[in-house]
Order: C-alpha cells, then sequence, then structure tokens
C-alpha cells in the first residue's frame, strides 16, 4: 500500500510539473533579463552521476507520460530519487518539434535498467549552477541572466543544461519548489 500511494504521489508531482513547464519556451522568449535575482549563480565541480533515462525528440508538452512513466518505474524498482533532465537545444532556435531531451533518474552505479531504458554515466565536471526556488516556468527564464553571467566570467557551455529536480509534489506551493540547474562549462 505504501508503495502505490508513493507511485501516486510521485505521478502527481510529476504531472505538476509538466503542466508547469508547459508553454515554458515561449515565456523564454518574452522574458527581459532581471538583475535582480534571488539566488545565487555559483560554480562547482561535480562527482560521477548515473542515471537511468529515456531519450524524448520533440516538444516540451509531450514531456508528461515520460515523467510519469519513470515514476512509475521507480516505483517499481523501489529506487528513491531525484529527476534529472538534460535539455540539448534552445527552444528559441530549434523548432519544436526536433528538441531533444533526456529525462531519468539518479541511480547507483552498476544499475541494470529494464528494456525500453538507457543508462549512462555523465563523467566529473565543471558547472555553472543555481538552486531556484519557485515555479518551474519560472525557472528557464532566468537561464539567460545566467549565461550574461557566464560570459562575462569567460565561460562557455560544454554539454546539456540540467535541471535537478530536488522538492516538490501536490502538496508544495509553486513559491517553495526547489530545482537546481546546472550548466556544464569549459573555461
Amino acid at each position: 500500500m505504501l508503495k502505490s500511494w508513493r507511485i501516486f504521489q510521485s505521478i502527481l508531482v510529476l504531472g505538476f510539473f509538466i503542466f508547469a513547464h508547459t508553454g515554458c519556451e515561449k515565456k523564454v522568449e518574452e522574458k527581459k533579463v532581471e538583475e535582480k535575482k534571488g539566488y545565487q549563480i555559483l560554480t562547482k565541480s561535480i562527482d560521477k552521476m548515473t542515471i537511468v533515462y529515456v531519450e524524448h525528440v520533440g516538444p516540451y508538452e509531450q514531456l508528461g507520460p515520460l515523467f510519469g512513466q519513470l515514476a512509475v518505474y521507480a516505483g517499481q524498482k523501489g529506487l528513491e530519487f531525484n529527476m534529472v533532465g538534460l535539455y540539448y537545444d534552445d527552444p528559441a532556435t530549434v523548432p519544436a518539434e526536433s528538441l531533444r531531451c533526456e529525462l531519468g533518474i539518479q541511480v547507483d552505479e552498476g544499475f541494470e535498467p529494464d528494456s525500453g531504458y538507457l543508462v549512462k554515466e555523465i563523467p566529473p565536471h565543471k558547472v555553472v549552477y543555481a538552486v531556484m526556488r519557485g515555479a518551474y516556468d519560472r525557472i528557464a527564464m532566468e537561464y539567460p541572466t545566467i549565461m550574461k553571467w557566464m560570459g562575462e566570467k569567460g565561460l562557455k557551455i560544454a554539454g546539456p543544461i540540467t535541471e535537478i529536480y530536488l522538492e516538490g509534489g501536490p502538496d508544495v506551493p509553486p513559491e517553495q519548489l526547489v530545482t537546481e540547474v546546472r550548466f556544464p562549462v569549459e573555461e
């Protein structure tokens, strides 16, 4: 019974995530870059991370079922997890039908996935990151501010933007959601 409740909670969290992200790419284009952010932009080194994931090509509005699928899978496998999104393309420059992303769950090294799932190791790397509190649709709107900061520091993006969803759920008000956004960088 507890396992079923966890799966149900996970699906609700993911449904809320997708609802909040719907239309995000249009809002990014309309956002004016603000210097007052309410978060810090920092750098750090990331240890190796292993994820089990599914690939997606197409509009972000189609991600809902994949997040739900991953939540159910995690529940079936008894995984305690943070959802991870790796976003390869800029929706302001890439047509919606060509956007590429990988949605996954952090797992232990050596995890053997079921058919239909892939596993990847993300090697250690340096990132520019920010831990942001607030609605998911607001987070991507801050990307230009972070990228401007990176440019001022002479840093260039060197891989997919990664979002780690740290706190959320159907009982969490949007202003209390917490997401860590990571930009892999090279100098």
